[in-house]
């Protein structure tokens, strides 16, 4: 695997996907008892006791006609898409409380308090439920996409890359340590990517004397890190590698 990079987007306001990765769509928390009539209760169907019930052949017709081969003995019932099936299998069909709470279903005057006991690692924001074609279209518009218009993350290259070691041989301290801080996330800052400017440049005047082989290998890499340096120093927002 190799290392990505990436610019402290949220720094800013000119990030055209702050306010949806800001703002949470579904939270999970981890004690639904707490949250009666909140958390989100998921149709799941017995198929063991439909089969008692029903008859194995008439089950494996509704379950057929729905395209569904279920692996144990329990299926959600939104995955039977036939009306009439689903009204069929309603007498085995048991409500089973999630740790999910959509957001917009909360009242008011409760709100402040699910997102209190959110456990943000799990939760989802609105930017997680963005269509790609839209989340595409927006980082496309966005000042901070300083990956040819594709996004304010990138890859830096292969692991193995030629960067670090040549980095350390000319005595480039950012990226000599890139591997280092990509472990660490160490998240940078604007005058770190002026400095992070000059070793690109260093790299390419330097590098032609080990060959076309390398400055073939290294190209994107170098085109990649100036346009993130660039973006970083100018939005003044961090990097960090990962």
């Amino acid at each position: 695997m190799g290392l990505n990079m990436a610019i402290t987007e949220l720094e800013t306001d000119k990030a055209l996907c702050k306010t949806k990765k800001l703002t949470l769509a579904k939270v999970y928390v981890d004690d639904p008892s707490a949250w009666a009539g909140l958390v989100e209760v998921d149709k799941v169907v017995d198929l063991k006791a439909a089969s008692a019930k029903l008859g194995k052949e008439k089950l494996d017709t509704i379950l057929k006609k729905s395209r569904q081969e279920p692996e144990g003995d329990e299926l959600f019932l939104e995955k039977i898409k036939d009306q009439e099936d689903r009204k069929t299998l309603g007498p085995f069909v048991n409500d089973v409380k999630t740790n999910w709470i959509l957001v917009d279903k909360v009242p008011a005057d409760r709100k402040k308090d699910v997102l209190a006991a959110a456990n943000k690692a799990n939760s989802v924001t609105e930017w997680d439920l963005v269509e790609f074609d839209v989340m595409y279209a927006t980082c496309a518009n966005c000042g901070l996409s300083w990956d040819n218009k594709k996004g304010c993350v990138g890859n830096f290259g292969p692991s193995g890359s030629p960067v670090p070691g040549l980095a350390k041989k000319y005595g480039l301290t950012i990226l000599a340590k890139v591997e280092d801080l990509g472990e660490k996330k160490t998240v940078l800052t604007p005058k770190d990517a002026e400095k992070l400017l000059e070793e690109v440049k260093v790299l390419r005047a330097k590098t032609p004397a080990e060959g076309k082989m390398i400055v073939r290998r290294i190209e994107g890499t170098l085109t990649r890190l100036e346009a993130l340096g660039k973006c970083s120093k100018e939005s003044g927002v961090g990097f960090y590698f990962f």
